[in-house]
């Protein structure tokens, strides 16, 4: 994996570690929504990079784009999964902690590039 993804996920926990931190002296309770919540973000966002990454050099732009449409694809079949799980167990959760953890990290995804351009 190259430099530039490795800073990407590292931001992103980074980011959860707060989040988790910041619940967890609210209310301790909710510390497990939180967690759960920023790991659902994490865990695809993750699996993305991971396959992205192998597929950076050497592919023409119509042969990338088809492997970034299906990495894509599982990314967000494993986000369902992961929810699917979630809220088929037994656990009371906090589902506004849970689902802000998780567009926390959406959106840290999003302002990631520009932090590292800015390095």
């Amino acid at each position: 994996m190259n430099f530039q993804i490795w800073k990407a996920l590292h931001i992103q926990v980074a980011v959860s570690v707060l989040y988790v931190s910041a619940s967890a002296l609210w209310k301790e309770s909710v510390m497990f929504s939180a967690i759960i919540g920023c790991l659902a973000g994490l865990i695809p966002n993750g699996y993305f990079y991971f396959r992205m990454s192998k597929q950076v050099e050497g592919n023409n732009a119509q042969q990338w784009l088809g492997y970034a449409y299906r990495s894509e694809f599982g990314k967000w079949l494993m986000t369902g999964m992961i929810f699917m799980l979630v809220f088929t167990s037994k656990h009371t959760w906090d589902p506004i902690v849970l689902f802000a953890g998780y567009v926390l990290i959406q959106i840290s995804s999003w302002f990631v590039p520009f932090v590292i351009k800015g390095n």
